[in-house]
């Protein structure tokens, strides 16, 4: 009876995470993030589902805005030398869904294709081609989402160091 109880329950933590992920977006189907007024995401500083936390580390990047990265990145300790290493203008950034899969119970991984569409001071312009995605491996920790780690295509933007 309690191994049932417990296969239920693990079930339960895994559908629930699941059916948080998002779908795939359609090759020609982009998203913008960009200031905090001219972005598509409505979670961005929430950490409730995988990609609110993906989307919170993207405007963090883009916004370079060191609390955002602290509110989702679980190595966000050194976020100000991270940002100081990464290009000092803010940018507009759109991106794609390009995969998205549970790992295992609590834990997700979101694939963003995405392109970097210029400096914050003009309106985007979007007609770069995407880089190869990045895959971003998030875990659920207390009822929020945390970014564990992320890997990049190599040459394509630096990468977190792994714990």
């Amino acid at each position: 009876m309690r191994i049932a109880a417990a296969v239920l329950l693990s079930l339960a933590v895994f559908s629930s995470a699941w059916a948080q992920l998002p779908a795939v977006d359609p090759v020609n189907k982009y998203r913008l993030i960009g200031p905090a007024d001219r972005s598509d995401s409505r979670c961005i500083g929430q950490a409730t589902t995988p990609l609110c936390a993906v989307e919170t580390l993207l405007a963090c990047f883009a916004r370079r805005d060191a609390d955002l990265c602290h509110a989702v990145w679980s190595g966000g300790e050194g976020v100000s030398g991270f940002l100081a290493k990464l290009q000092s203008s803010r940018y507009w950034w759109s991106y794609r869904i390009a995969a998205a899969e549970q790992s295992n119970a609590g834990e997700a991984v979101i694939a963003v294709a995405g392109r970097m569409c210029g400096l914050q001071s003009a309106e985007p312009d979007c007609f770069t081609t995407p880089a190869p995605p990045t895959s971003y491996r998030l875990r659920q920790v207390d009822g929020r989402w945390q970014v564990v780690d992320w890997q990049s295509p190599p040459g394509q933007h630096p990468q977190p160091a792994t714990r």
